[in-house]
């Protein structure tokens, strides 16, 4: 891990050189910004930004959140009920509500059948989540690289980027994020396709 964050810190030093080098060896040429992001260029995308602003990625997230809810709701519910079933036996136990010893056993392992089926709905419940955010990260990834693909054609990139905020890009140069075009492009297609 160690020597991934050194290879990184490198990669973004050599980086930084050349952005450098071709920024300020144009002995005082005047640079506009389609220059500066022209064919070649190395530019990148605040991926904060793109989360919170590409539609798909918020309609997934909203669905998300809902059958996240929904299965807490639920599963809180038949724990409650297992909890009141619980204290309705200890309740019947200490008043010796009981006939025989055994009743009182078969019971006592019907609450623990229970309560082991709750911790496996939990487990389940938790797996089924986890794999739905797991595919829904994956169909946002797809989304995103699939339309960069179509959008890199017409721009000729070198390189596109991601960052977040407090992440690896710092400073940049103005016309170096490409956030707000992406995502623009992103919605609309976006849009297109829910029609």
């Amino acid at each position: 891990m160690k020597n991934l964050s050194v290879a990184l810190n490198a990669v973004l030093v050599v980086a930084v050189a050349i952005l450098y080098f071709v920024q300020f060896s144009g002995k005082g040429e005047s640079k506009d910004v389609k220059t500066v992001a022209g064919e070649g260029a190395v530019v990148y995308i605040n991926t904060d930004s793109l989360l919170s602003n590409y539609n798909f990625s918020r309609d997934l997230n909203e669905k998300f959140l809902k059958k996240q809810e929904d299965s807490r709701t639920d599963f809180n519910f038949k724990a409650q009920k297992l909890e009141k079933e619980a204290v309705e036996f200890q309740r019947k136990l200490q008043n010796n509500g009981f006939l025989t010893r055994q009743r009182a056993e078969e019971a006592q392992q019907k609450l623990i059948a229970k309560q082991q089926n709750l911790q496996q709905l939990d487990r389940e419940l938790s797996a089924e989540l986890m794999g739905e955010q797991q595919a829904n990260s994956k169909r946002l990834f797809d989304s995103v690289t699939n339309y960069l693909k179509e959008y890199n054609a017409s721009h000729n990139y070198s390189l596109i980027l991601s960052t977040t905020k407090g992440g690896n890009v710092l400073l940049s140069q103005d016309g170096l994020d490409i956030t707000k075009e992406v995502i623009d492009g992103l919605n609309a297609r976006y849009t297109t396709e829910a029609k």
